[in-house]
Parts: C-alpha cells; structure tokens; sequence
C-alpha cells in the first residue's frame, strides 16, 4: 500500500539542516488535514518517522546518521598515549560512516 510522510517545516533535518523532520509515516488512506506548517509527501515503504528526513532540493528522503556500533568504535587507531587519532564521519551523500584521520 502506498505511504505518506507527515513533514514538519518547523523541524530542520539532515545535512547542514537544509530539510525537514519526518514527524509520522501512514498508508496514504489514512491522511488527515494538518496545519500549513505540516506537509504530506509520497514516500517509500522504507521510510520511518525520525530515522529518515526530507529534502527539499531533491523531493526524496534521505536516512538520519544511525549509532555507529560500540564494538566499531573500538577498533580506530589510537596515539601511543591512547588518544584517538580517526574519527567516524557521516557521509550524507551515502548514507554510510567512514573514518577519517584527525
């Protein structure tokens, strides 16, 4: 069945906060009048309130940056004072984590 997202244009989401939040998924039957601040948009079944954000610029949504798992976080490369020396960083055009050096 197809889906509609509920986005809030008062709730800024995503890369340099250039979209909006996803407030509620629903199956397009069960849309209801929302103030002018709330906009329904077609989304995919896929899509979940707060795990993903529309943007704008591209009329699509895009995911949120999900926990990076602790048992990764241990494995970046330390100083030899055991200091971190890499870093995860959210590629917003990907979706994915990668690390980077400090």
């Amino acid at each position: 069945m197809a889906k509609k997202a509920l986005i809030s244009t008062l709730e800024p989401r995503g890369k340099d906060n250039s979209g909006f939040r996803v407030v509620e998924v629903v199956d397009a039957a069960n849309i209801f009048e929302v103030h002018s601040n709330l906009q329904w948009k077609d989304c995919a079944d896929t899509v979940e309130r707060d795990l993903y954000w529309y943007d704008p610029s591209v009329s699509s949504f895009k995911k949120m940056p999900e926990a990076v798992d602790k048992y990764v976080l241990g494995k970046l490369k330390l100083d030899e004072e055991g200091m971190p020396i890499e870093k995860y960083e959210w590629n917003w055009d990907t979706e994915t984590w990668s690390i980077q050096v400090l």
